[in-house]
């Protein structure tokens, strides 16, 4: 016979104890709104390239003299930007067992949910990868964003900085790591001392953020897939939506394959697209310290 103190951890005992699983809970995905911020262009079936054209302004009109022919003619230029959409998928195998034993959660409906949401950050993913290309930075790695920077890129889209493509029309969006955002509420929000705040600086502390508001005139999102890099800096950008493109060759494509010996199911979904930089001053790329606030 056994001796000693009874626990509910002894093995012979704990076998009569059973076991309840809570439903399961998905992992949020991180806000992923950059490929709804830049132009979107539907490639036609059969077609293999998309040219987007954008002609150059012509030199500015000259004052005449009467009886005096103009002594030369302007010649049309015409900037091209050439998308090829290449295609990206993502598939996931579940056995019918699991499907059939897994009862804290619908499998199949779940699976299709995450598959889409993969798709979707890879799409993301690439738009952010753009951002890299914007031959104008600011502040610069290591340095905190201010509104000094934002308004200054703000400025600077609304300039006269190419002849091609003239300023940049509004509207601009802000495509932002969360910490590069918090940065900005720092820059607006006086809290010293209690009680004197008014206000905006009364509002944001309230609030804090809302998750699409604006700074001088710029719409501010949260773009949950920027990362920081090893020096804790991360890249966002401050844009008018036509300066980049992406090009899309079709609809997400869902895709159901059984294997029957295996007894398996493969859902998969796949969608063609591709995208490029269409007009470069008129984008800023905010590259700045993200590092973690706690």
């Amino acid at each position: 016979m056994a001796t000693g103190l009874s626990l509910s951890s002894t093995s012979n005992l704990s076998n009569g104890q059973r076991i309840l699983i809570a439903a399961a809970v998905d992992a949020f995905e991180p806000a992923a709104p950059n490929p709804d911020l830049i132009r979107s262009e539907r490639i036609p079936q059969g077609t293999k390239q998309w040219d987007i054209n954008t002609y150059a302004r012509l030199s500015t009109a000259s004052a005449l003299t009467e009886g005096v022919d103009l002594s030369q003619s302007q010649q049309l230029s015409v900037n091209t930007l050439q998308v090829t959409p290449a295609e990206h998928g993502i598939i996931a195998t579940v056995s019918k067992t699991l499907i059939r034993r897994q009862g804290d959660k619908a499998v199949l409906p779940g699976v299709g949910a995450m598959l889409a949401s993969s798709l979707r950050r890879r799409q993301d993913l690439d738009v952010i990868a753009l951002y890299d290309g914007f031959s104008k930075e600011t502040p610069g790695a290591g340095q905190a964003l201010d509104i000094i920077h934002f308004r200054g890129a703000a400025a600077y889209l609304g300039t006269d900085n190419d002849s091609d493509y003239g300023p940049a029309p509004m509207p601009y969006y802000a495509a932002l790591h969360i910490e590069q955002i918090s940065d900005l509420i720092v820059e607006l929000t006086d809290t010293a001392p209690r009680g004197t705040t008014t206000g905006l600086t009364e509002d944001l502390l309230t609030r804090w953020w809302r998750a699409a508001d604006r700074l001088y005139g710029v719409q501010v999102f949260h773009a949950g897939n920027i990362t920081r890099d090893t020096g804790n800096d991360s890249k966002g950008a401050i844009f008018n939506p036509d300066a980049l493109v992406m090009v899309m060759a079709n609809e997400a494509e869902a895709t159901e394959q059984t294997d029957e010996s295996a007894r398996m199911i493969e859902l998969g979904v796949f969608q063609e697209w591709s995208e490029g930089e269409r007009a470069d001053k008129h984008g800023v790329e905010i590259y700045s310290d993200t590092e973690a606030t706690i």
